[in-house]
């Protein structure tokens, strides 16, 4: 089945939508969060451990999880993307992601994070997509791991942290 212009178009718009998502996350706009959701989304993490439904629990889990000492770099390529009707669409993601923490974080019980912490992983988001009034955006997403590593704080004695008050975020001089 040849790829149409349609599908390419589909592709860019459902690609922006997940960019968002993960600019959201690293940058802990959550409002920017939530605008990435269909009002019934849904999520699972950690391979379902974490299961929310709806688009306002969704955000509320994450901007809970996701505290002003949780500074993360989150990576997606290697997009897998069919469309599964006129308004529908599935994909699967590559993900890549770090992240330091600079203080204790009680949400992760795989490993207790007490601040200074080290967290590198990878794995593959699995995501449907629904077209809203002419906007796609993510009705369900969540990851399996591959492989999670948290390197402890006296493993990075010499490891100097330098966080931007911006979290990236790019703010022009007036």
């Amino acid at each position: 089945m040849a790829t149409t212009l349609e599908d390419l178009v589909m592709y860019h718009e459902i690609a922006q939508v997940k960019y968002r998502y993960l600019r959201a996350l690293d940058t802990h706009d959550w409002d920017l969060m939530r605008s990435t959701f269909t009002e019934d989304a849904c999520c699972w993490y950690s391979g379902g451990k974490y299961s929310f439904r709806g688009r306002d629990n969704v955000v509320d889990f994450l901007a809970k999880l996701i505290l002003p000492s949780f500074i993360a770099s989150h990576i997606i390529m290697h997009p897998e993307l069919k469309r599964t009707g006129s308004d529908a669409a599935e994909g699967i993601w590559r993900l890549q992601d770090i992240v330091h923490f600079t203080e204790p974080n009680n949400v992760f019980e795989n490993f207790p994070i007490k601040g200074g912490e080290e967290m590198t992983g990878a794995g593959y988001y699995y995501d449907e997509y629904q077209r809203v009034n002419g906007e796609w955006l993510i009705k369900s997403t969540g990851y399996e791991r591959i492989f999670e590593a948290v390197n402890p704080r006296d493993g990075l004695r010499k490891f100097h942290l330098d966080v931007s008050p911006t979290l990236g975020v790019y703010i022009p001089e007036k």
